[in-house]
Formats: structure tokens, C-alpha cells, sequence
């Protein structure tokens, strides 16, 4: 193919993703505001949207009366909600699971996955992709109908973004997860660091939608953030950014996961909750305690609605995050500031932290997963297939239209059975 040639693939490509974005945005949208929308002639336009009917991915609206003379009549867009599906897929120490996603980005169907030995990369990506083609079954899906997946995964990418550096619990060796579950499922699949995973998913289709500034920080066990930058996620050069609970606290305190002692983990996180009461396991972060000691978490934060020394220990966790997170907040600037995880759908973590922010001047406002509903990782994940690989310039339209055709040339040559 010539420079050209791909360079005119590549601005139709945009083209139609940008098409798609608004039709999910704007359901009911027509072909003229579409062209107004984008700045692309009508002819193109017209191209366009016969494409993404053709393939399924569109569908037009019921008839709409319009003020543009009597009887002119005109129609609308939006998007199949069955004209595909997209998978999620969550790979945490202790919350693994599948979801199964339309078009629209509703969920269908969320199933939990309890890997055999998690410390086993192999066997547990089997054991996910194993639960993905069953739901899929189960809703009796054509499988050549299910065109993508996203990945949220405890743990860094390398910078390419397709090998597996580094998880704080997980310790999986170095390899290519998104390859080896394109392997496996034989769709396109994009990974992400679960933090930057939910950030993107909330600014997308979220409670942050239309937001461009957003800092995010997820607080469980261990604590981690998710930057988005004027529209883009903030990677930092060996893209790790976002370790928030390794910034050093000032003191010695407990061991945390990393082997050092001054951590804001240990004063802030789950793993300082449990440690305050004397619950925190002394095997520390090994795989087969951790799944114990978010049990543990989540009854702590449930004994803290009615027992006043346990709150106070959890609101001076919260205190202390959000005390160690003004200098950054103050760099970064913000439209909005999320918490989410575990002890962010904690009225009493969450308060803390907000009334810390405020008492240091941040003005910004402040969401926590008590506040709204926000995104579990699976739910993040298939958002993060959507957005990456679907309502994106990578799409492989062409791929859907010739499957189309292939389908309706079999049918057409069938004999008829009387």
C-alpha cells in the first residue's frame, strides 16, 4: 500500500470513529448535524453512515417530524446495542471477573472468576478466558459478534504497553498479557493499569464525562491514582505513574509491600487499618492471604458504622490521604478529584479525606464512591475495549462488511428444502 493510500485509510478511519462517538453521544442524531459536527462534506457523510449501517454497528431511529416544511420528514442515528459486544476482563489479587458489554456499554451479564492458583499466570488467564466464552454462550452470542475486550490489571505495562512488568501482589514474570489473550480469545484486546483503567472509563462514559482534568485515586488494600490530562492519561517515562501510596510519609512506620517503612500506604490504606488493630496477617502481601485480608477490610469498614474507636482509626486513614495527596492536587490542578476502592465507598474514609482537602485549600470538587456509583474494574475494563477498540480509529470496519457479505452470499447459494 502506498504512503497515500494509507495516509487515506488512516483520516477515514478517523473519521468514522469520531462518526461513531457522536452517535453515542447524541442518540437520535442526523446526517446533517453529523456533517456539522465533524466538518466533513455530505457525500462523505453519506459514505460513512451507510458503512456503519451496513455493518450493523447503527441503526436508524423511528421517523421524526421536522419543522422544515409540511410533510419533510428525516431521520436519526444511534448506535446497535446488539450490533456487537465487548468483553471485560479484571485481574486483581483478590476481585477477578468477566463482563459482558453491548455496543451501548450497558452491561449484560458480571460474573466473578476464583482462579485455581492465581500465582499461575498461565493457568488463571485459561481459567478468565474459559468464563468469558461461557457467558458468551450462555447468551447465545455468535461468537464473530463479540469484536473486543479490555483488560483492568493490578499491575504496570511496559512502556510499549504489551508486557507485564510488575503487579504489587501478583508477581507474575514479564510477558505479553495482551498478546496472549488475543491468543486465547482472537479479538483485539487493550490493557491498562486498573487505576487508569476506571479514570478513563468515568471520563468517558462515567460520572466524569466530558471532563478533560480528573485525578483519580483508587484506595483498598494499597493505594493507587490515575491522571487524566487534558483528555490524556498521564504515563510518566517508564509508564508507572500513579504509585501513589510509595511516596515516602516522613516516618518510620510498618514494612510496606515495596520493603520500605515510610510509605503512606502504611498510614493511609487498608493495610494501615488492619495493621492499627492488629489484624493485618503476618505472612504480609503473600497470595494466599490477601483475598483473607480484604475480607477483613470490608468488615472492619462495616464495624466502623457503629463502633466509635474503629471509625476513628478509619477517618484518620482517610485524614492522612488526603493530606499526603495536596501537593500533588496542587501541581495537577484538577476539575475533578475521584476516590473510589473499597474504603472510597467509606462515608466515614471518604469524609475524612474531603474534609483534609478542604481544611488545605483545595477547592476542587471531590467524588467518592459513596458520593456516586463508579465503576468496578470489569465494568472499567469493557468500557476500556470500547473506547480503544471500537469507537476508535483501529477499528476494522471492513473486517464486519466482509463477514456480512460472506454470511449473505452462503445464504443466497443454500437450496431451498420445500
Amino acid at each position: 500500500m502506498s504512503p497515500k493510500s494509507q495516509n487515506v485509510d488512516t483520516m477515514r478511519n478517523f473519521n468514522r470513529a469520531s462518526v461513531m462517538k457522536l452517535v453515542l453521544e447524541s442518540p437520535g442524531i442526523d446526517r446533517s448535524r453529523l456533517a456539522v459536527e465533524t466538518g466533513l462534506t455530505n457525500a462523505t457523510m453519506t459514505r460513512i453512515v451507510q458503512e456503519l449501517l451496513g455493518s450493523g454497528l447503527v441503526i436508524e431511529t423511528a421517523i421524526q417530524k421536522t419543522n422544515q416544511g409540511r410533510g419533510r420528514r428525516r431521520t436519526g442515528l444511534q448506535i446497535n446495542a446488539k450490533g456487537g459486544y465487548v468483553l471485560g476482563l479484571s485481574i486483581l489479587a483478590f476481585n477477578t471477573s468477566v463482563v459482558l458489554a453491548d455496543l451501548s456499554g450497558a452491561v449484560i451479564e458480571s460474573v466473578a472468576v476464583q482462579p485455581t492458583d492465581l500465582s499461575d499466570a498461565r493457568q488463571t488467564l485459561d481459567e478468565i478466558c474459559a468464563a468469558a466464552e461461557k457467558i458468551i454462550s450462555d447468551h447465545d452470542i455468535a461468537r464473530d459478534q463479540v469484536l473486543a475486550a479490555g483488560v483492568a490489571i493490578a499491575g504496570y505495562l511496559d512502556v510499549g504497553g504489551g508486557t507485564w512488568l510488575h503487579s504489587p501482589y501478583l508477581r507474575w514474570p514479564p510477558f505479553d498479557v495482551g498478546k496472549s489473550l488475543e491468543n486465547r480469545l482472537n479479538i483485539p484486546i487493550s490493557v491498562e493499569n486498573v487505576n487508569r483503567c476506571i479514570a478513563i472509563s468515568e471520563t468517558r462514559v462515567g460520572c466524569c464525562a466530558g471532563l478533560t482534568d480528573v485525578f483519580l485515586v483508587r484506595a483498598a488494600l494499597g493505594l493507587g491514582s490515575a491522571s487524566i490530562s487534558n483528555g490524556r492519561v498521564l504515563r510518566g517515562h517508564n509508564n508507572t505513574a500513579g504509585q501513589i501510596g510509595h511516596f515516602p510519609e516522613g516516618r518510620v512506620g510498618a514494612m510496606c509491600s515495596c520493603g520500605r517503612s515510610d510509605c503512606i500506604t502504611m498510614v493511609a490504606s487498608g493495610w494501615s487499618i488492619l495493621d492499627r488493630m492488629e489484624l493485618r496477617d503476618a505472612a504480609g502481601d503473600a497470595l494466599d492471604v490477601i483475598e483473607d485480608q480484604g475480607a477483613k477490610l470490608l468488615k472492619v469498614l462495616d464495624q466502623a458504622n457503629t463502633d466509635k474507636d474503629v471509625a476513628h482509626i478509619v477517618r484518620q486513614a482517610g485524614a492522612a490521604l488526603g493530606n499526603h495527596c495536596v501537593t500533588t492536587l496542587r501541581a495537577l490542578d484538577p476539575e475533578r478529584i475521584l476516590l473510589t476502592g473499597p474504603l472510597g465507598r467509606s462515608a466515614i474514609y471518604g469524609q475524612a479525606f474531603w474534609e483534609s482537602l478542604v481544611r488545605n485549600g483545595i477547592t476542587t470538587e471531590i467524588t467518592t464512591a459513596h458520593d456516586v456509583s463508579i465503576s468496578t474494574p470489569s465494568m472499567a475494563a469493557s468500557a476500556l475495549g470500547l473506547s480503544e477498540c471500537i469507537y476508535s480509529p483501529s477499528f476494522d470496519v471492513q473486517k464486519i462488511l466482509a463477514n456480512k457479505e460472506k454470511i449473505k452470499k452462503a445464504s443466497a447459494n443454500t437450496p431451498l428444502v420445500l
